[in-house]
């Protein structure tokens, strides 16, 4: 017999599965989430040796937070993500959308050249010239893992 949701195939948002993973009530202010989601997202990004002075970095956080608050079967990366980070930033979509792709070729590279990057390979093995979309749906799937929620502070020392 299947369950209601596997009827209707409802799905948990990444919202939702953020909060569960993160055994967090849902009782958080707008602040607060955006918070943990920055913390989570400066991990990663640390991880993967992207630099905080670079004009993409401030760009994919933002898109990490965005993407996760949407539910995951409504956003589109154009449409949606770019110009809610151009708006914020007094920006065109086009110049978040160059930022973001520029800071990760960059990245890429970096991962091509160091070997014991985790989130590097995990990013590689998947992708091998991914567009910001791909990425951004890569990097959110792996915060809101139940697996980096319960590992990230043994493996990024915190």
């Amino acid at each position: 017999m299947e369950t209601l949701e596997e009827y209707f195939e409802i799905e948990d948002s990444y919202r939702d599965l953020y909060l569960k993973n993160s055994n967090i009530d849902d009782i958080l202010s707008s602040s607060e989430f955006f918070s943990l989601i920055s913390e989570d997202a400066e991990i990663v990004l640390s991880a993967l040796g992207v630099s905080p002075s670079r004009s993409g970095y401030k760009y994919w956080k933002d898109a990490i937070f965005l993407y996760i608050c949407y539910n995951k079967k409504n956003v589109g990366i154009c449409k949606d993500i770019y110009p809610a980070i151009a708006k914020k930033y007094g920006k065109t979509p086009m110049s978040v959308e160059r930022a973001m792709r520029l800071c990760f070729e960059n990245v890429m590279y970096y991962i091509s050249k160091n070997e014991n990057n985790f989130i590097g390979e995990y990013l590689k093995s998947s992708l091998l010239y991914p567009h910001n979309g791909e990425i951004l749906v890569k990097l959110v799937n792996l915060i809101v893992s139940k697996n980096f929620q319960k590992n990230k502070k043994t493996y990024f020392n915190i």
